[in-house]
């Protein structure tokens, strides 16, 4: 029985050494049939290492694999002692230490004011608690921020406590009966005590001035007041709440070595381990963990097989920059100390004293050697300082297995020379042009990386056949943010999806086809993005919570729609797409805008708003009523929905169903407000059953939360059965939901410990996937800010403050230590992404330190052609050693850049970036009309909607947009999600408009869905009233009553048909009453129906009258006959086809604006009538606009013609317009309205 080491720099040995030691002979025939166990750092490795022994052993079966030492640890302690509820209460979940925190410290929290005494040990804590709600009021409000704060504090104080148990609750020394070690700190403050901090903090010495020292003394000043508060509350918490139990921990692990018995004779029930344990390679080794393994290895074997970067001795080599720093202070006090002497310094002076200094503190020792595994490998050199206790072979054997293989390129240069720790010599390593095993990709952006990661993928994978997808490992910082834009980049293929889906369900035929629409420009690269939950996970889980958290906030009509369109959702209530967008339709027409019910908007709506329309209820009540009485009318004070289709009735009853599911839930997440506060076991019943009944419709993703949720629920019975028996039960830990769902859902984000490698190219977080190889490794972002990444860093950690032990572990120092596996295992290439532009004002930015301090190690060792080793080359911008240039690809900001396709080193495919960087070669040529005329057959007929087509005369973008197929979509979210509160324009017209169709009867009941809500309602419909008697008064004028019309089909050729507006009976006096404001554009529009009127009455008299009474004017056109009406109409004719075929900036609202209402503006020259005198004015508005408040079709800033125009120059082509066609269409306008308007004068005064 022995603990053996076995390391190498090569995985692949270590492989095979582990299948041998699995391999053994043995004479028990069943042997074969018992469990082989591994420890392995992660679920990575895990996979890797069982698809290993697959492709060795024909089969991987029979194995048991725990994940870190700590895992075995339990699972044997389970194994060997009987009483097994005794060790699975020892073993405290985070999450259960969490809850205790809260529990115990909830209520100090409930009082106004921090009720503790200043000296209290939990003072600070408290205080900083009710700091954090200090600006809010008292009440309800600052009461859930402490809480909020309290829940934050716990579960920081139980990842502490977490670390603590592992790295701060060993006797390193063996002490015996109490343990006195100062680096015990839990068994120090286990007996009420406080820590050395003095000996713990680093005390600065060797000062180089006088202010350095008196800064370095204040910081130390500083450090120690911080760690004695910290460690004052941090002390109490341990000792009252979580000492009783790592007793108990500690309780067990000495039951489980008397169970054992004496490593000579055993007990039995040592039959119940393993005879053999392997401990495949290691990322943490606490010291505790170390000894617990030395001490097993008694009774069993246990092979550990140690990834080493190098085959020397290195446990005693020191970070290069510590060693500049402390060579720096050496030199800095000799020199003070010979000057204080008044004694001249020379240089010989100052090496003989380093050297002499060197010598007698045995300072080789600290020698940096190979500056890249020193500085990078703090971890590593840790591993290795704790397992070479194990070197000398009194426990078992050792064994160094480092094969070397002759360096063929750069990257197996510098594998080289850290295996052999050979210290880097300046300009030694000629580099190979061609050399492609390390490359340096400069981009502006994210995206940009994964493109330009995509080319070079394609190209790699079809350099050699035997390479493939599997080979690859691409590894990012920030892995969760880049997560859309990888499924973008990488995405597969519509017809490829489609294959994937489908599969069996068509013949090969159907397959066949389908793959034939594959062009170049859709490669497809099969990617699995490792350590982050599917996205179908994600929105699985969002329907399930949308029905509790929806209803705390607006409840908009958008918010609503997206939680309808989830997947989820829709298997849930059996509903496809299509029925989606019927009841978005139905619930947007009647009325839906925000709020669930009266019930939910009295939560935000003032005691005096009773006003609670256009809520969902709103609607469905609307709805359920038309249904019924599919009219526009109210019974019972609800307003029936008239155009509920038979279709439609299931929709509705699906939606009061949905309405019903999120009122039951109103409350859930309110609960503490509402003084009904629910245990957290209640809460977990509640979710599991929510989940079952998606899972019941078929949602399967939802397995994974299910099982999450039923694990919390597991580990909370347990913990609860025990804290009973000692008085405190935790199934009593009343918490809100909302504490309980952001558990869940984090947990859900951060599944990085369940990344594994695929079969396919393997995205993962730096960090997560190692220490594995890959011919391929690739890290993305590697940004200055952004890597090594400092998010996790713990708040109130002691660890950080305090001197660090040996096996300590650091985040950055992870990272650091991640891209020095990556380098040390790649086989092939390694390839670093950064973003050396910024995307926006492309300036240069500087890569990440690691990065830095890379590439100088590279400068060094490189060998330049022209022997000048620092000399430097700027490549637009970016300042690179001349040596290296051939590492380095800097790309465009853009894949259609003409640049790209011109660049020898880049990769490029003949793909759709190809064709438009061709596009944009070529010569510039004035650009073709976008729109050709159709040409027709004798048998076309063309027939066009009067009313549509003088929108379009009146609007010319409107008719060049139509003409060539473009719409452009305007978002109108606002008004889709907000109640009105005054009416716009658009809508009070419709209240005028309703009015003056349905007289006042019962109006105001049959407009509650248009009328604004509060108490605008009255004074809005007061209104409509009145304009609405305006409007009929001014009427009288003219006609008792407004003509009827009809519509009728002007043949204006035998291929052009126009429906148009004509009074229904024959008369001469045509008279509308519109509800709108004359506006310029109306009276263009008026004209242009008069004209209609005229030539379809065919009539030589000049007899017809056109009269519309608006709300603050009477449009008048009267003494045109037919001929002038066809002539006229030829020129808006002539405009119409111009106007589609090129955007003519001629709108009506433009031409005919008018001062005060009153007269229009325009002045044309006499002498030359396609000249306008006031040109200026029309200009300043195009550009201005009337007001800021309004922009409309007047305007430069208009939507559509922003959208044809961008950025372009439109001042020339706005007076060219003005000049061609002004004076032709709208001077008989003006002069047609005016001279109307002086014989109404002259009648009304006669």
């Amino acid at each position: 029985m022995a603990i053996h080491v076995i390391q190498s720099q090569r995985i692949e040995v270590l492989v095979n050494e582990m299948l041998k030691t699995i391999r053994q002979p043995t004479s028990n025939p069943l042997q074969v049939l018992q469990t082989q166990h591994f420890i392995v750092p992660s679920l990575a490795v895990e996979k890797w290492l069982t698809e290993k022994i697959a492709e060795q052993k024909g089969i991987s079966a029979n194995t048991e694999f725990h994940h870190r030492i700590r895992a075995f640890q339990w699972a044997a302690y389970q194994a060997v002692l009987d009483d097994k509820d005794r060790v699975r209460q020892a073993n405290i979940p985070r999450i259960v230490m969490q809850w205790r925190v809260f529990y115990n410290l909830q209520p100090w929290i409930q009082h106004e004011q921090n009720p503790l005494p200043a000296e209290h040990a939990l003072h600070s804590l408290i205080q900083r608690i009710y700091d954090s709600a200090e600006q809010l009021p008292q009440g309800l409000e600052k009461q859930l921020k402490k809480q909020n704060m309290l829940y934050w504090v716990a579960d920081k104080v139980s990842r502490l406590f977490s670390n603590y148990m592992v790295y701060r609750g060993f006797c390193q020394k063996g002490c015996e009966g109490v343990c006195q070690c100062q680096s015990n700190w839990l068994a120090v403050w286990g007996q009420q005590k406080r820590l050395n901090l003095k000996q713990q903090i680093y005390t600065p010495q060797n000062f180089a001035s006088e202010e350095e020292k008196q800064a370095a003394l204040e910081i130390y000043a500083f450090t120690q007041a911080q760690a004695e508060e910290l460690e004052q509350w941090q002390s109490w918490l341990w000792s009252h709440i979580f000492h009783a139990d790592f007793e108990k921990m500690q309780e067990i692990d000495q039951q489980f070595w008397q169970a054992l018995g004496d490593p000579e004779n055993p007990n039995p029930c040592m039959n119940k381990l393993p005879k053999q344990l392997v401990i495949f390679t290691l990322l943490d080794l606490p010291p505790s963990q170390l000894w617990f393994i030395r001490r097993l290895a008694q009774y069993m074997d246990i092979f550990i097989l140690h990834y080493n970067p190098s085959q020397e001795y290195w446990a005693d080599m020191v970070d290069p920059k510590w060693k500049l720093n402390m060579d720096a202070r050496i030199k800095s006090r000799f020199i003070r100390e010979m000057e204080s002497q008044n004694k001249a310094v020379s240089d010989d002076d100052i090496t003989a004293y380093i050297k002499k200094y060197n010598g007698e503190f045995n300072a080789d020792m600290r020698e940096s050697h190979h500056p890249l595994l020193t500085r990078f490998g703090k971890q590593a050199r840790d591993h290795f300082s704790l397992l070479a206790a194990l070197s000398s072979g009194d426990e078992g054997e050792w064994y160094d297995l480092f094969p070397e293989e002759e360096p063929q390129h750069l990257l197996g240069k510098i594998q080289s020379d850290v295996l052999n720790l050979v210290e880097p010599a300046a300009q030694a390593y000629d580099l190979d042009p061609a050399d492609e095993s390390l490359q340096i990709h400069v981009c502006h952006s994210s995206l940009r990386q994964l493109e330009v990661l995509k080319d070079r993928l394609i190209a790699w994978l079809g350099q050699d056949d035997s390479r493939q997808a599997s080979d690859i490992l691409v590894l990012s910082p920030k892995l969760k943010e880049q997560e859309s834009l990888i499924r973008s980049v990488f995405a597969a293929p519509p017809s490829e999806r489609d294959l994937y889906q489908k599969g069996q369900q068509k013949s090969q035929q159907n397959q066949a086809t389908l793959g034939h629409q594959l062009t170049q420009d859709s490669v497809y690269l099969p990617i699995q993005i490792a350590g982050i939950s599917s996205l179908d996970i994600h929105n699985a889980w969002r329907a399930v919570v949308g029905r509790i958290t929806l209803v705390q906030g607006r409840f908009s009509f958008e918010e609503f729609g997206d939680w309808l369109s989830l997947a989820a959702t829709q298997q849930r209530y059996a509903l496809n797409l299509n029925n989606i967008e019927r009841m978005n339709e139905l619930l947007a027409n009647a009325g839906f805008k925000r709020g669930l019910d009266a019930e939910h908007l009295k939560r935000s709506l003032s005691a005096d708003d009773q006003d609670y329309r256009f809520s969902l209820k709103f609607a469905l009540d609307r709805l359920a009523l038309g249904v019924a009485v599919p009219e526009h009318c109210v019974v019972q004070h609800t307003l029936s929905y008239a155009d509920v289709q038979s279709s439609d009735f299931e929709l509705i009853f699906k939606l009061i169903q949905i309405y019903q599911d999120f009122a039951q839930r109103r409350d859930w997440l309110i609960q503490h407000e509402l003084g009904q506060a629910k245990t957290v076991e209640y809460w977990l019943k509640q979710l599991m059953q929510d989940l079952s009944e998606f899972q019941d419709a078929g949602v399967d993703v939802l397995a994974s939360v299910f099982s999450l949720v039923q694990k919390h629920d597991r580990m909370l019975t347990l913990a609860s059965y025990f804290d009973a028996q000692s008085g405190q039960d935790l199934r009593q830990l009343s918490l809100p939901l909302d504490y309980i769902l952001q558990e869940i859902s984090a947990q859900l984000e951060t599944q990085l410990e369940q990344a594994s490698p695929s079969g396919a190219i393997t995205f993962s977080q730096i960090g997560a996937i190692r220490p594995l190889p890959y011919k391929l490794i690739v890290m993305l972002n590697l940004d200055n800010g952004v890597f090594p990444s400092r998010d996790q860093q713990l708040a109130f950690d002691l660890m950080q403050l305090l001197k660090p032990q040996l096996g300590d572990r650091s985040r950055i120092e992870d990272d650091q230590g991640a891209f020095l596996d990556s380098l040390l295992l790649a086989q092939d290439s390694v390839w670093l992404f950064y973003n050396g532009f910024d995307v926006s004002d492309g300036e240069v930015r500087d890569p990440s330190v690691v990065v830095q301090e890379f590439v100088q190690h590279l400068a060094l060792i490189v060998k330049h052609p022209d022997g000048a080793s620092d000399s430097r080359l700027n490549l637009n911008g970016v300042e690179i050693p001349a040596q290296l240039k051939s590492l380095y690809y800097l790309h465009s900001l853009q894949p259609f850049d003409q640049l790209r396709f011109a660049e020898s080193r880049e990769v490029r495919f003949k793909d759709q970036w190809y064709r438009v960087a061709k596009q944009m070669q070529q010569e510039t040529t004035p650009r073709e009309a976008w729109f050709g005329e159709y040409p027709l057959l004798p048998q076309d007929v063309v027939v066009l909607d009067s009313m549509q087509w003088i929108r379009d005369v009146c609007f010319p973008a409107r008719a060049y947009l139509k003409a060539i197929g473009v719409e452009n979509l305007q978002s109108d979210t606002a008004a889709m999600n907000h109640e009105p509160l005054i009416l716009n324009g658009l809508e009070k017209y419709s209240v005028r408009d309703f009015l003056l169709q349905h007289g006042e009867q019962d109006a105001e009941s049959l407009l509650q869905d248009t009328l604004p809500v509060g108490k605008t309602l009255n004074a809005t419909f007061q209104t409509g009233l009145q304009e609405q008697q305006y409007l009929r008064d001014t009427l009288q004028q003219f006609a008792d009553e407004a003509t009827a019309t009809t519509q009728q089909l002007w043949k204006m050729n035998p291929h052009l048909h126009i429906r148009i507006q004509v009074p229904e009976q024959p008369t001469k006096l045509w008279c509308s009453v519109v509800a709108a404001s004359a506006r310029p554009r109306k009276y263009a529009e008026v004209w242009l129906e008069y004209l209609f009127w005229v030539v379809y009455q065919n009539t030589e008299q000049q007899d017809l009258e056109r009269i519309v009474v608006c709300k603050d004017a009477v449009i008048h056109f009267a003494n045109i006959n037919a001929q002038q009406a066809h002539e006229y109409l030829a020129q808006w004719f002539e405009f119409w086809k111009h106007a589609q075929q090129y955007p003519v900036l001629l709108p009506a609202a433009l031409v005919l604006k008018m001062k005060d209402k009153k007269e229009f503006e325009i002045q044309w020259d006499e002498a030359q009538s396609d000249q306008v005198l006031n040109m200026e004015s029309f200009v300043k508005h195009w550009h201005d606009g009337a007001w800021g408040g309004f922009i409309d079709e007047s305007e430069k800033n208009h939507p559509d013609w922003a959208f044809i125009f961008q950025d372009s120059e439109t001042e020339p082509l706005l007076i060219e317009a003005f000049k061609q066609y002004s004076h032709r269409l709208y001077q008989p306008i003006i002069e047609n309205y005016e001279s109307a308007k002086n014989l109404q004068k002259q009648g009304e005064s006669a």
